[in-house]
């Protein structure tokens, strides 16, 4: 990322924000859209059939991992909200103009807090050399004034996602899919340790 480049993105998804707010169209919600997703810690707690795969976990989540499972049941509440959400803007869902940032690629779309969108770029963005999610947030207003109860419990819920993911088998035809989870799941984890 360089950086006058994640400054035109930030802004272009600050503009979005403010600009389908309220949503012009009706979706599902955030948490509807992703409540299956976004149970990962979860179901590494509950499912005995899964004992392999904690053993995989790194030894911050394993040791915390009913608490981080307590936290993410939290994330829909905090998801609620009337913006029409992207929900998966990352560097290849966004090109790059000489009139600004075109945001691609909808099909996740759906109705939640503005404040998403932000939260959920933020680990691909740090991994891909940009600035950690943290600081990432305080680049924007609306991160800057986001709440921490919200940040931490989508986050939570985004880390779980990532490394509960990143444990299953590969999907055919995907073989890179399950490293670039791992990748953003380091991020989380290491941003939700903070959080907390």
């Amino acid at each position: 990322w360089r950086p006058a480049e994640l400054t035109a993105v930030l802004t272009a998804i600050e503009r979005l924000g403010a600009t389908l707010t309220p949503s012009p169209v009706a979706l599902t919600s955030l948490a509807e859209q992703f409540g299956e997703d976004f149970s990962g810690w979860q179901k590494l707690a509950g499912d005995p059939g899964r004992a392999a795969d904690r053993d995989r976990l790194d030894p911050w989540s394993r040791d915390r991992l009913d608490q981080l499972a307590e936290l993410e049941r939290t994330w829909p509440g905090y998801a609620a909200g009337d913006t029409l959400v992207h929900a998966d803007i990352r560097a290849d869902n966004v090109l790059l103009t000489r009139d600004g940032p075109v945001i691609l690629d909808w099909p996740h779309a759906c109705v939640g807090a503005a404040i998403s969108d932000l939260v959920f770029l933020a680990p691909s963005v740090s991994m891909q050399g940009g600035p950690e999610p943290a600081e990432l947030l305080t680049m924007t207003a609306a991160g800057r004034a986001a709440d921490h109860d919200a940040v931490t419990a989508t986050v939570c819920a985004l880390a779980g996602f990532f490394i509960e993911h990143s444990l299953r088998p590969h999907p055919p035809g995907i073989p890179t899919v399950r490293e670039f989870q791992a990748a953003q799941g380091v991020v989380a984890r290491r941003w939700l340790a903070t959080l907390l």
